[in-house]
């Protein structure tokens, strides 16, 4: 071993709040937590009481809510809940508690029912930096924007997001009956095939829309814990895939048509299974490019040129900004030869 060079890696944590001032009192539970919360979400129930209602009108957005829900439960469950409750933490409660009850209050006096989702996100965010606290704050913060998906879609459906959406869908659906030379027609919103008609290209309201592939998305981003690229890619390819498994059947039920000279209608039982394909290939995905983006692992990163390993392991780990930098220890050639 007479040519190897011990190297040694020094963690650089620039977001960890544990050196900052704790509160001593550690045999009091802080009640005070659940109540001030508590009181907060019970008045952002009853100022967003009818946007609520109507979220849970539609299949796909109980759907969703379900799987968010659940993708929740289990990130709370993974979490570090033991911990100091620093001052920092404290603080950043507090201000999060105070811009919760000034969104609802602006939630109240403008009508903008909308806004008590975001007020839902600030105060849970802020109920886990208190309860939470072997996590970093970003990791409160990320849960507590669960609470402000509805309001992003209903948003995003309000500036005609989803009929872009559609649109591109049915684009691809043409572009692959094309590919698979079935004879179509578009017109509007559909496609004219020789045997049937291809309508169904709605992004809400169905088992199988795009909010429910974005429900299993954000519950493979929480239970799984992703970082801030994988995440984002996920979230990304819950409407990619929805788009291909819509397009892929509609070209396999004008194929079999064709073959079979019958028209398969677009049933609830094609729907359901659409459903069970699109979440199978959504969260292989998901397991796709969670592994393709691990950090490089520390023995095999060049000491010489550390550079590239060191901003991918940066980039893989955002939000969080730690980082493991590798250093060359100084010993002399007798030190390395004994």
């Amino acid at each position: 071993m007479k040519n190897a060079v011990p190297v040694s890696a020094q963690t650089l944590e620039m977001d960890n709040d544990s050196e900052q001032p704790t509160i001593a009192v550690q045999s009091s539970p802080h009640f005070w937590i659940e109540v001030v919360a508590g009181a907060l979400l019970i008045a952002a129930f009853f100022v967003g009481i009818d946007f609520w209602k109507e979220w849970f009108s539609s299949t796909d957005r109980i759907i969703c809510s379900v799987c968010v829900g659940l993708g929740l439960m289990v990130a709370l469950f993974r979490s570090n809940w033991q911990g100091e409750l620093s001052r920092v933490r404290v603080a950043f409660a507090m201000i999060l508690f105070v811009a919760a009850a000034a969104t609802l209050a602006t939630s109240f006096s403008l009508g903008r029912l909308k806004l008590s989702g975001i007020a839902c996100g600030l105060i849970l965010a802020a109920w886990c930096s208190l309860r939470v606290r072997g996590e970093s704050l970003q990791h409160a913060l990320s849960l507590g924007l669960v609470f402000a998906i509805p309001t992003a879609i209903d948003a995003c459906a309000a500036r005609g997001a989803f009929d872009w959406l559609e649109s591109v869908s049915i684009s691809v659906t043409s572009g692959l009956a094309d590919a698979a030379e079935q004879s179509h027609v578009r017109e509007g919103d559909r496609l004219l095939f020789g045997l049937g008609v291809a309508d169904q290209f709605s992004c809400l309201g169905e088992w199988d829309s795009v909010v429910s592939f974005f429900g299993i998305a954000v519950f493979c981003v929480l239970s799984f814990r992703r970082n801030l690229l994988a995440g984002a890619i996920t979230l990304v390819m819950s409407a990619v895939v929805w788009i291909a498994v819509r397009g892929s059947a509609w070209v396999a039920i004008a194929w079999l048509g064709n073959v079979n000279q019958v028209w398969y209608d677009w049933s609830p039982g094609l729907v359901i299974l659409l459903f069970a394909i699109g979440a199978i290939l959504l969260i292989s995905i998901d397991q796709f490019f969670s592994t393709l983006l691990e950090p490089i692992p520390f023995e095999f990163i060049n000491t010489d040129f550390p550079l590239f390993a060191f901003l991918w392991n940066w980039i893989c780990g955002l939000p969080k900004l730690t980082v493991s930098v590798p250093q060359r220890e100084d010993f002399s050639q007798d030190e390395i030869d004994d």
